[in-house]
């Protein structure tokens, strides 16, 4: 057998033996070379991103018994084994550090994300792993030298999830207030201005701003592979910095506004970047997967855990908080969208059948997505589900190329061989 040779994603889905474990990474003699990272090496039409294990609920609202434990690290390193083996580009946490209230005061337990990235990183191959950092919580030095740490530890697969800070009990906590909306990404400029140069210069190097006086600056060693970096600003401020900055875009898509508002919101930032900064930006969005058998089972299950057993005061929070703070939302928009941030945080559905399912990743990719962080009420039996029964026919669809060998690890592409 070829060592190159396809492996389907129904070939893995259960197949623990195929895995880059932390006994094959410590048996190679002499350290792996430079990976790349996926998110910026893969072909795929769409892309694939598993986002939220780290926190209470994941991205559900609702008082189900099957949701996400926030404190649960092995389980985080299941999930993400599962979609590492399976090809998936995108390993993504929230950053949280104050629940929304409620009744099970969803995000109120929760891992952080640059010491947990590095652990994910340890033992995982080939997907990109993110850390989501709300910018005023660190100073930028300190953040730019655990981003290199991170980068080394996954040999070059690092990414940034940036945060500009939008829940206002959150950002109280660290300094007693929090700034005024543009403001926000005004320090933004100047924090990713010194991380960026704590990645790339040589020599010390100095700044001074509104926000920070920087003298004498240095940071090694430098990252291997420039550090992938994303943000979800959907005001007009917001989504000049991303359009500028990053190298994708991390919405919130207006699914229930039909096709032409969802394209114009993909045009706007793809062409503000490409006219504006002469830069190409990626679209990813995510999405609440729920899959059974038939589409009647799916509805079922989803109104189970939506409406039946979601929390109601804790989304008045959410929906709340975001539609005044963050610029995406109206206030009448995240009220309409409320039964959707229960369901997966106002996520794009991808409900019914693995066939239904497959057409509607066709849908959004026709419509100018990227990429799609997937999310479950359920993550430990949800995520197996998809690998075995979805993703063969998102390959099949040709959305997603079939996984090699190789591409799962050198050292078991040689034994499998």
């Amino acid at each position: 057998m070829s060592p190159t040779r396809p492996l389907s994603a129904k070939d893995l889905a259960g197949k623990n033996d195929i895995k880059p474990t932390w006994e094959v990474i410590m048996r190679t003699e002499k350290a792996y070379p430079i990976k790349p990272n996926p998110m910026r090496s893969s072909r795929n039409k769409i892309q694939l991103g598993v986002f939220s294990t780290n926190t209470e609920g994941g991205c559900t609202v609702t008082n189900a018994p099957e949701r996400l434990r926030g404190d649960d690290w092995a389980g985080n390193l299941e999930i993400a084994r599962v979609a590492d083996d399976a090809g998936f580009e995108a390993f993504i946490p929230v950053g949280r550090w104050k629940g929304f209230g409620g009744t099970n005061n969803t995000g109120g337990v929760c891992f952080e994300t640059y010491t947990w990235a590095a652990g994910i990183a340890a033992l995982t191959n080939q997907i990109a792993v993110f850390t989501t950092s709300h910018l005023p919580t660190v100073h930028p030095l300190f953040a730019a030298k655990q981003a290199v740490t991170i980068d080394h530890i996954s040999s070059g697969r690092f990414g940034l999830n940036i945060l500009c800070g939008w829940y206002g009990a959150e950002m109280r906590m660290f300094n007693g207030q929090m700034m005024e909306h543009d403001k926000r990404y005004d320090y933004a400029e100047e924090w990713l201005h010194i991380a960026k140069n704590a990645w790339e210069q040589q020599t010390p190097f100095n700044f001074k701003g509104e926000y920070f006086n920087i003298c004498d600056a240095i940071s090694q060693p430098h990252p291997l592979n420039t550090p992938y970096l994303i943000n979800a600003g959907g005001s007009p401020r917001g989504k000049r910095f991303c359009a500028k900055h990053c190298d994708a875009a991390f919405l919130i898509v207006k699914h229930l506004d039909g096709e032409d508002a969802v394209r114009q919101q993909i045009a706007s930032y793809k062409d503000l970047a490409k006219q504006e900064f002469d830069r190409d930006i990626k679209i990813w969005c995510y999405g609440y997967v729920v899959q059974k058998d038939t589409q009647e089972q799916a509805d079922a299950y989803l109104d189970y855990y939506a409406n039946q057993l979601g929390d109601d005061e804790g989304c008045d929070i959410i929906t709340s908080e975001l539609g005044i703070q963050t610029g995406i939302f109206t206030p009448e928009d995240a009220v309409r969208f409320r039964f959707h941030f229960k369901a997966g945080f106002a996520g794009v559905p991808l409900v019914g059948t693995p066939e239904q399912i497959v057409e509607l990743f066709k849908k959004y990719s026709d419509w100018g997505i990227d990429g799609i962080a997937l999310t479950w009420l359920d993550y430990h039996e949800g995520i197996k589900d998809f690998v075995r029964e979805t993703l063969p026919l998102m390959e099949q669809a040709g959305l997603r190329e079939a996984i090699t060998v190789e591409a799962i690890t050198p050292k078991v592409a040689a034994e499998v061989a």
